[in-house]
């Protein structure tokens, strides 16, 4: 072979090599640059912006002047006779009059994550795993029994004969007679009653009675409201999960919920805080506070409502009772 010939195939393969490889820097570059352009521009990818927008239009409450609350953190909000406000939170229940001016100050042994308030003005307080029952003036009557070393009491609400107690550290409620004894579960999985038991990923489950004394409780982790007879039969649910306004987002919502006194309810979430009301039949009906009027990542919501059917919202973020009304009202 000749040495020309040598030197032109050299040539070519050093021409064949550079090609080559600027071939795979232009692709390679490319290929950068395109899945970089898709990362950004990801029709796929998880915009929680939009759903916060989501019903920012449909708020037919208006805020008013609400509470400041002398707390660190705030857990639950009930409202007793002639509209005053309860507020639990710390180690202690503050009590104020209708017009948001403290009363009384009631220290508790602990933090009481649940309140409720009977006709007469008795305090039933959920204590981790118990109930403790203070009279109108402050003084604590009873402490009852623990409810188990699972037990965690996030919700309390009341008839004339039973309490009833959330708990979503063993995911059931509990009945209870007015002195906390004749024990009674409600919710456990039952197939052949058609129950499917209580979904609790977080320590969020709420309970409430009807105008016509039916038990309600929020299956968060199914995104639901349940209705049951106070005896323990399933008689109806409603709800969803969804994004949008009408439904019931993230791992474990509705949070909280209260029972206004045409049966229809109004409902808070966390993840995206807001607040709405449904009618009986669970039809989303107006928004009262969409995510917009809340800080960011602001969680317990907890709900009440008074005699002229204000909208009260615990705001813990805010340190605040926040109160909603229908314009005109």
């Amino acid at each position: 072979m000749s040495e020309e010939k040598v030197r032109k195939d050299r040539l070519l393969t050093g021409i064949v090599v550079a090609v080559s490889v600027s071939g795979i820097l232009y692709f390679g570059i490319r290929a950068v640059t395109e899945n970089s352009r898709q990362a950004q521009d990801n029709p796929y990818a998880y915009d929680i912006e939009r759903f916060k927008q989501s019903g920012s239009g449909l708020a037919q409450y208006t805020e008013v002047q609400g509470i400041k609350l002398p707390l660190t953190l705030a857990y639950a909000i009930a409202v007793g006779p002639g509209d005053a406000v309860y507020v639990s939170g710390d180690e202690a229940i503050l009590v104020f009059d209708s017009r948001g001016r403290l009363q009384i100050s009631i220290p508790t042994s602990g933090r009481a994550w649940s309140l409720a308030v009977d006709t007469n003005g008795d305090i039933y307080a959920g204590m981790h795993d118990r109930i403790d029952v203070f009279d109108p003036a402050g003084a604590r009557q009873a402490g009852w029994e623990s409810l188990g070393e699972e037990a965690i009491l996030t919700s309390i609400s009341l008839t004339r004969d039973y309490v009833f107690a959330a708990d979503a550290g063993s995911r059931i409620v509990w009945r209870l007679d007015r002195t906390g004894g004749q024990r009674k579960r409600i919710g456990d999985r039952d197939d052949a009653g058609d129950i499917p038991g209580f979904v609790i990923p977080s320590p969020y489950f709420d309970v409430g009675i009807d105008p016509d004394g039916f038990l309600w409780a929020a299956n968060t982790g199914r995104h639901s409201l349940e209705n049951y007879t106070p005896d323990g039969d399933l008689r109806s649910y409603w709800g969803e999960f969804s994004m949008e306004i009408e439904g019931f987002c993230g791992c474990c919502n509705p949070t909280h919920f209260a029972i206004l006194e045409d049966g229809s309810f109004v409902t808070s979430e966390k993840g995206i805080p807001r607040v709405k009301i449904y009618d009986r039949l669970g039809r989303m009906a107006a928004v009262v506070a969409g995510p917009d009027r809340f800080d960011e990542g602001t969680v317990g919501l907890d709900l009440a409502v008074d005699s002229a059917q204000r909208i009260l919202v615990l705001d813990p973020a805010r340190k605040a009772v926040r109160i909603f009304v229908k314009p005109g009202e």
